[in-house]
C-alpha cells in the first residue's frame, strides 16, 4: 500500500513539482531527428538507383536476344517514263483564229428624185431579202411624167423650126443659082453692047443701062449669099437647141424612171426610215442594203504569224475556211484571204485580213457581226519532228532512252503546234524519246518504259 501511494504521489505532481523539476535535454531529441531524415534521405536515393538499374539490366537483356540484322544491298533506282517514238515529217499545222463577218459591199439607198412615196415593196422592211432590180420605193410620177412630155413637145418644135430653115436655106441656094445665071446674061448683054457701039450701032445710053442692069444683078446676088450665110448660121444654132431639147429629153425620161428605186444587187435591208406618204429628197437616206454574195471575214493575225505568211510567199489568194458554231451546229463556208487592211493598228499588234466568203446568196442565215472561227493553213515546216511540249528540257534539250538508259539530244525549237513542239536536231526516226521530263532527269538516268506508253508522233 506504502508502494501505490508513492506510485500515485509520483505520478500526480503537484503545479509546484512540475516548476522546480529540471526541462529535458536537447541533444537526446536532435540525434533522433537527424536519424529520420537520413533514413528518409537514403529511401529517395535507393528507389532511382533500383529503378535505372532494372530498365538497364532489361535494355541489356534486349540487346542480348535482338535477332540478327541481314544488310541488303542498294538497288539502283527506275523511274517509270512515258515515250514517244519519233517520225520526221512535213508538217503544215493550221492556224486557228477568231474575227466576225462584216459586209464587203454595203449601200446607202438615197431617192434619186423627191417626191411623195407612193409605194413601198412588201419586203422593204428591216431584214428583208431583195433580188436585183425587184422594186423597193416608188415615188409620185405625175409631175415627172408632165415634165417628159413638155421636153417631148420642145424636141418637136425645135426639130419642125430646123425644117423651115433647111428649106429657106435650100430656097436661098436656089435662087442665088439663079442670080447668077442672070449674071452671066447682064455680062454678054453689056459685052454686046459695047461691041456695037464700037461699031456705031450703039448708044451710050444702051451701054450705061446694061452695066447698072449687071451692077444691081450683082447686088441681089450678094444679098442672097449674105442671106444664105445667116440661114446656116440658124441652122448650126437650130441643130444646137435640138441638142439641148434631146438631152432634156433624155434627163426627164430619166427622172421619171428614177421614181422607182430599185435593189442594185442582192441583199438583206436594214435601217429602214420611210414609209407611204412621206416626200423625200434626194438627200434624205431610206435603207441600207448588204450584198448577201459578198459578204467577209475581219480577223487579226499576230505580226509573227503574219511574218511566217509572208514568207510563204502568197497571203493574198489563200484559201481558208469560216466555222460559224451556232444551235450545237458548225457551219463551214469556203472563202479566200481577199485583201490587206489598209491601216495597222500599234494598240491591237497586229494585221487585219479579210477573209472573202464564197457561194453566198440570199438564202445564207450569216449576217453582219457574227462571230466566227477562221482556219487557214501556216507556214510549211520541213524534216522537223513533232513532240509533246513537255518532252522539251531547258529550252533545248531532248532526252531519248537508250538501253534502258537516258541521253540527252541538243534539239532547235522550229515551231509550236497547239499543244506539241516541232523541233530539229540530233534525233532519229524511231527514237524513243521522253514524253514528260521530272525533276530528277538527267543523263544516265535508269528508266523502265511500259509496253502501253510508247506512241508515234504524228
Amino acid at each position: 500500500m506504502a508502494v501505490e501511494g508513492q506510485g500515485e504521489g509520483s505520478l500526480a505532481r503537484t503545479p509546484e513539482d512540475l516548476q522546480s523539476a529540471p526541462p529535458p535535454s536537447r541533444k537526446t531529441g536532435g540525434f533522433f531527428r537527424a536519424v529520420g531524415r537520413g533514413i528518409v534521405l537514403l529511401f529517395k536515393t535507393a528507389v532511382p538507383v533500383a529503378i535505372l538499374g532494372a530498365a538497364f539490366l532489361v535494355f541489356q537483356y534486349m540487346l542480348d536476344t535482338r535477332p540478327a540484322v541481314v544488310r541488303k544491298p542498294v538497288e539502283e533506282k527506275v523511274y517509270f517514263v512515258d515515250t514517244v517514238t519519233a517520225s520526221k515529217a512535213t508538217v503544215v499545222p493550221q492556224l486557228v483564229l477568231y474575227g466576225n463577218i462584216v459586209a464587203g459591199r454595203e449601200v446607202e439607198l438615197r431617192p434619186l428624185v423627191s417626191g411623195r412615196v407612193v409605194r413601198v415593196a412588201r419586203t422593204f422592211s428591216d431584214g428583208g431579202i431583195v433580188r436585183k432590180g425587184d422594186l423597193l420605193v416608188e415615188i409620185d410620177p405625175f409631175d415627172y411624167r408632165i415634165a417628159v412630155t413638155e421636153r417631148k413637145a420642145q424636141l418637136s418644135e425645135a426639130q419642125a423650126r430646123l425644117t423651115e430653115i433647111q428649106a429657106d436655106l435650100k430656097g436661098e441656094k436656089a435662087l442665088i443659082a439663079h442670080e447668077r445665071n442672070q449674071i452671066d446674061l447682064r455680062q454678054r448683054d453689056l459685052a454686046r453692047r459695047k461691041s456695037l457701039l464700037e461699031r456705031g450701032a450703039g448708044t451710050v445710053k444702051l451701054l450705061d443701062d446694061s452695066k447698072l442692069a449687071l451692077s444691081g444683078q450683082r447686088q441681089r446676088l450678094d444679098e442672097r449669099i449674105r442671106r444664105a450665110a445667116t440661114l446656116e448660121a440658124r441652122l448650126v444654132q437650130q441643130k444646137a437647141v435640138i441638142s439641148r431639147a434631146e438631152w432634156a429629153l433624155i434627163r426627164a425620161e430619166r427622172d421619171l424612171r428614177d421614181t422607182r428605186l430599185v435593189a442594185p444587187f442582192d441583199g438583206f435591208l436594214r435601217d429602214i426610215s420611210t414609209e407611204i406618204g412621206k416626200k423625200v429628197g434626194v438627200n434624205d437616206k431610206i435603207a441600207r442594203l448588204t450584198d448577201a454574195g459578198r459578204f467577209e471575214a475581219e480577223f487579226q493575225v499576230s505580226d509573227a504569224q503574219y511574218g511566217r505568211l509572208v514568207r510563204e510567199g502568197r497571203v493574198i489568194g489563200r484559201p481558208t475556211s469560216v466555222v460559224w458554231q451556232t444551235g450545237g451546229r458548225n457551219f463551214t463556208f469556203p472563202a479566200t484571204i481577199a485583201r490587206v487592211s489598209g491601216r495597222v493598228t500599234s494598240a491591237s499588234g497586229g494585221v487585219n485580213l479579210f477573209a472573202r466568203l464564197q457561194a453566198t446568196d440570199t438564202t445564207t442565215l450569216l449576217r453582219p457581226g457574227v462571230f466566227v472561227e477562221v482556219r487557214m493553213a501556216d507556214t510549211t515546216y520541213r524534216n522537223v519532228f513533232r513532240l509533246p511540249d513537255d518532252a522539251l528540257a531547258g529550252g533545248r534539250f531532248v532526252y531519248v532512252v537508250v538501253d534502258e538508259r537516258l541521253m540527252r539530244r541538243p534539239v532547235t525549237l522550229a515551231g509550236r503546234v497547239a499543244n506539241d513542239i516541232l523541233v530539229r536536231g540530233e534525233i532519229a526516226d524511231g527514237d524513243r524519246i521522253v514524253a514528260r521530263t521530272f525533276p530528277e532527269i538527267g543523263p544516265g538516268l535508269k528508266v523502265n518504259v511500259p509496253s502501253a506508253s510508247a506512241r508515234i508522233t504524228q
